[in-house]
């Protein structure tokens, strides 16, 4: 399957696609994170709003992952790598991966919290009905943290080993 979306990809796409992409799932955690931390702290009133925005902004944000991830499928399959960028890569794909498990997390999370149960809900999610839970907030935060050490390891592959560089 990876290597057959590295083949159409590369035929729509060009192999710099992935630098281009990257950077949008990277600001929309961060934002997220912002967001949430506003729901949790701010009084009820105000905090709907922020926590509407941060589901919107993490929603957007698990979608750009996905694309961040096929892009990087496709810039992967023109780059030239050694052993050592290639165990770079494999480290770089699993916090990508991991990444995307803890926003994954916060987004069901967030999305099941107004749907249960009262006598339930305060155990699991921390939050009322319908506001962003410190849970949420958490995995959010863990996430925004993996996907710039994510980062970290791509710029080094990029800047510190020249992966993808031409010439």
């Amino acid at each position: 399957m990876t290597e057959l979306w590295a083949r159409i990809g590369s035929q729509l796409f060009p192999p710099t696609i992935h630098p281009m992409v990257v950077h949008f799932p990277i600001a929309l955690l961060y934002l997220t994170t912002l967001f949430d931390f506003l729901a949790v702290v701010l009084p009820h009133r105000r905090s709907r709003t922020f926590h509407q925005v941060g589901l919107w902004l993490l929603s957007l944000g698990l979608v750009s992952l996905v694309a961040a991830a096929l892009a990087g499928i496709i810039s992967e399959s023109a780059a030239h790598f050694t052993p050592a960028t290639r165990a770079l890569l494999s480290v770089h794909q699993r916090d990508a991966f991991l990444t995307g498990l803890l926003a994954s997390g916060a987004w069901i999370v967030q999305v099941m919290t107004p749907f249960a149960p009262a006598a339930s809900k305060e155990s699991w999610s921390l939050a009322g009905r319908g506001r962003v839970s410190w849970v949420v907030l958490a995995l959010v935060a863990s996430a925004t943290a993996m996907v710039s050490i994510t980062g970290s390891l791509g710029g080094t592959m990029v800047y510190g080993h020249g992966v993808g560089v031409g010439g």
